[in-house]
């Protein structure tokens, strides 16, 4: 029988159970007998992450230092015990997606999962497995493309399925967005992961690194990406979203200024289509 994992506003993830004559609310989900609650917006997918033959967790969730949570399954497939939680990991930082919306695919068809990802700001992202299927490692992130030209974007709060609709082989997406429309996309090649690959790289420099009111980040990039600057606190937590568009290729710069922030050590997380890298500065 099918079943239905439902995550909702307020962080939480509800199974429901069909028993034959419809479906019946069963549980929320727990972790070591406590309501699993990421705080808002919980979106799950239940893949085994591991490949030890058991379901796990995946839950997207709005904001924190990661929005893709995994529980891993300490009890057994027929009935999955969860604990505590890791995050998903693209070039050594927990990947983060205001609202992230996660879904575990091989894009690519290499024999391997990938994450496959949309957000709040309406794109779809690709996170490639370089690893293996019971260990999956992810370096780069790119930004999915329609055959025709331009990025695959929409509306904002995109919600995302991935199947195989008309049964080609290829991994086809389905799209709803906050205003309600439903789109569907067909892949007849894999979009957008061949244009950028890790040979495209951003340079970024962050002066001074030790400030008492403004900074300058400056970054090249090698071909058009979705460019996102964010300020984090030493323990984790975003401060300030200090930019987010579509950049051309060419160089960019920034000027930062830390307004009311106490003094303390700070870290820029700057995320392109190509990569995801970290610059630490001192605001005095």
């Amino acid at each position: 029988m099918r079943d239905l994992l439902v995550g909702d506003r307020n962080g939480y993830t509800m199974l429901y159970l069909e028993t034959g004559s419809g479906l019946t609310l069963a549980d929320t989900i727990r972790a070591s007998g406590v309501k699993i609650d990421v705080g808002n917006n919980s979106n799950p997918e239940v893949n085994d992450w591991d490949e030890d033959g058991k379901k796990d967790l995946l839950i997207g969730t709005e904001s924190g230092t990661g929005s893709i949570r995994i529980y891993r399954n300490q009890g057994t497939d027929a009935n999955p015990v969860f604990t505590t939680y890791g995050y998903a990991y693209c070039a050594g930082s927990p990947i983060y997606h205001y609202r992230c919306n996660p879904r575990v695919h091989d894009l690519d068809s290499d024999g391997k999962k990938d994450l496959v990802v949309s957000d709040q700001y309406s794109y779809i992202y690709f996170y490639r497995n370089t690893g293996t299927n019971a260990s999956p490692v992810f370096n780069t992130r790119d930004t999915l493309e329609l055959s025709t030209s331009g990025f695959i974007h929409e509306y904002q709060a995109i919600r995302l399925c991935c199947a195989d609709f008309n049964g080609d082989g290829g991994v086809d997406l389905w799209t709803s967005d906050f205003y309600g429309y439903i789109r569907y996309y067909q892949n007849t090649v894999v979009p957008g992961v061949a244009e950028y690959e890790q040979k495209a790289k951003s340079t970024i420099s962050i002066t001074p690194s030790i400030t008492q009111s403004s900074v300058s980040i400056s970054y090249s990039l090698v071909n058009k990406s979705d460019v996102r600057i964010e300020v984090y606190s030493a323990d984790g937590r975003m401060i300030e979203n200090v930019a987010h568009q579509i950049q051309q290729a060419g160089n960019h710069q920034v000027t930062w200024h830390k307004k009311n922030l106490q003094p303390g050590i700070y870290f820029f997380r700057i995320t392109t289509d190509y990569k995801i890298e970290t610059r630490k500065i001192i605001v005095l």
